[in-house]
């Protein structure tokens, strides 16, 4: 009877000390992954740096402004391009948001809007407009 109870809890202990064992090696194994993952967090911080760092050295209006220039053909605004808000028609009462007919210089029957030369120029600031 005692052989057979330390038989028994010979089993056991040897079943316990290879769960702990396989319990042990599989933390060791998440360990170490978690220590990849956090390397390569600490990688892809850096690279979000770096590209921040580029992105704030390209947007600087100077820059912006010298590759607009260099390839848009974009210039700079003339002060005879502003217009004043007396100057902007008013939209007629009837006239609805879907209205495209209500679009200042649409041509008759296409429905498009236009921008060309025939938009009329900004003149001289009005005398009633202060400042």
């Amino acid at each position: 009877m005692i052989r057979a109870i330390n038989l028994a809890m010979l089993a056991l202990t040897v079943t316990i000390c290879f769960g702990l064992y396989r319990v042990t090696h599989a933390a060791q194994e998440r360990a170490q992954d978690l220590r990849k993952i956090e390397g390569e967090i600490t990688e892809e911080a850096r690279a979000i740096d770096v590209l921040k760092a580029e992105w704030t050295h390209l947007a600087q209006p100077s820059k912006v402004q010298a590759m607009a220039t260099r390839y848009l053909g974009l210039e700079p605004m003339k002060a005879t391009q502003v217009a004043y808000l007396n100057d902007i028609p008013m939209r007629p009462k009837e006239a609805r948001l879907s209205d495209i007919e209500a679009i200042p210089f649409s041509k008759d029957g296409e429905h498009i809007p236009v921008y060309d030369d025939s938009a009329p120029v900004p003149t001289a600031k009005p005398a009633s407009v202060g400042r």
